[in-house]
């Protein structure tokens, strides 16, 4: 379960998860300061860390940290728990071999050697008894290790924006380099299927354009060739630029806005193109004149603009979500009396036409303006302050995030 919450966190983070660790167990009063101090203190073999987001985690009543590594994991030196406030934090990465790919690549290996598990056992002086024991074992989980080392690749298509099912690049690629490595003892034509099975659109596409050209390419070289074209090959002017030009795209919600802007910021950050120091006041700017935002939302975020206090991701995010709803239950608010006067109005109309003679009423005649009627244009509708759910964003909000931070 916390490996599976490491691999979606680094997903959607685009961090490749054999570089990230999930630290578990973080009190909720533990400040900053001594957060950092305790992972500096524990991770310091490991390199440069940065510490890319913090969720509260209600089943564990404790904070979860995610960090990104340099480098890739080293299982010699990562620690277990982390010595901390409250106890010791337990961390989370991902496992360097499974059992399954472990025992798939030993067979495949004693395939490509020309041994089989009997002679293995035989070199090693093994009783025959041992041997027909190896044997049939051996034969019982042929089935499960084939089974093991064919896994379906996710969906790759080569959108700048992933449809519903299908993943991004850079988690489409550790899957499939991972999953090529363990088929190593498969027909070429079949590794090559395989990964034409997990294309869609301009991908899949390419590669069958490659192969028309040579069909002797390998999958190795079909690979190659999506890295080449999909692959983060940005320079840092390139995503900078990508940074302080997105905006709020029609039809996109703001809370999407605010998650897609962030993938850039988090890649502007790992190529050196933005300063971490200086991703939060980015952000704030970027959500404040490229965005649609209601007049509280843009109250709120302009003060604390005008204070110096640059609202974090988990914070921004927040003040969004909150107005998203407050929005929504206006709307609500608003449609019931509409809703209301015009069935009141259709009753008025139909009871014209019942008093006048003919069926047709005579000006000024059998019409009675009902209470809803009489207000003038806008009256009646409830102002933002009236309206249930309003969530006071200039107030509330302000009290706990315009503090100037020390």
């Amino acid at each position: 379960m916390a490996v599976t919450m490491l691999q979606d966190w680094c997903r959607w983070m685009g961090v490749n998860a054999r570089r990230g660790l999930l630290i578990l167990g973080i009190p909720e009063d533990c400040d900053e300061a001594e957060f950092q101090e305790s992972l500096e203190a524990a991770l310091w073999p490991m390199g440069h860390f940065t510490v890319l987001g913090k969720v509260f985690r209600e089943e564990d009543n404790a904070t979860a940290a995610l960090v990104e590594l340099d480098r890739e994991v080293n299982y010699a030196l990562v620690p277990r728990e982390i010595p901390g406030t409250g106890g010791p934090w337990n961390v989370v990465f991902v496992p360097r071999c499974s059992g399954e790919e472990f025992l798939g690549r030993v067979l495949h290996f004693l395939e490509q050697q020309g041994q089989t598990v009997e002679s293995v056992a035989g070199a090693l002086g093994l009783g025959l008894r041992r041997v027909c024991w190896l044997r049939s074992v051996s034969q019982a989980i042929q089935p499960w290790v084939e089974t093991v080392r064919y896994q379906r690749l996710g969906v790759f298509s080569g959108r700048d924006q992933p449809a519903p099912g299908e993943e991004s690049f850079e988690a489409w690629l550790d899957h499939t380099t991972d999953m090529l490595h363990v088929w190593q003892g498969v027909s070429e034509r079949e590794r090559r299927r395989r990964l034409m099975e997990g294309l869609r659109g301009t991908a899949l596409q390419l590669v069958h354009g490659l192969l028309a050209e040579n069909p002797a390419r390998t999958a190795q070289d079909c690979l190659a060739a999506l890295i080449q074209v999909f692959g983060d090959n940005e320079s840092q002017a390139t995503i900078r630029v990508k940074c302080l030009t997105a905006q709020q795209q029609s039809g996109e919600r703001l809370s999407a806005f605010v998650l897609r802007l962030e993938v850039l910021l988090q890649k502007a950050i790992a190529k050196g193109a933005l300063a971490r120091a200086s991703a939060d006041h980015v952000r704030l700017r970027q959500v404040l004149t490229r965005a649609n935002l209601i007049e509280p939302l843009e109250e709120a975020l302009r003060k604390l603009r005008m204070v110096g206090r640059s609202p974090t991701f988990l914070e921004m995010l927040g003040l969004v979500r909150e107005s998203e709803a407050w929005e929504a239950s206006l709307a609500g608010s608003v449609r019931a009396p509409a809703e209301e006067g015009a069935g009141a109005h259709a009753d008025a109309q139909a009871d014209a036409r019942a008093n006048s003679p003919g069926g047709r009423g005579r000006p000024g005649q059998g019409l009675r303006l009902t209470p809803h009627q009489k207000q003038g244009p806008g009256q009646g509708l409830p102002s933002p302050e009236q309206a249930p759910g309003c969530p006071q964003l200039s107030k509330e909000a302000l009290a706990t995030t315009t503090r100037p931070s020390r």
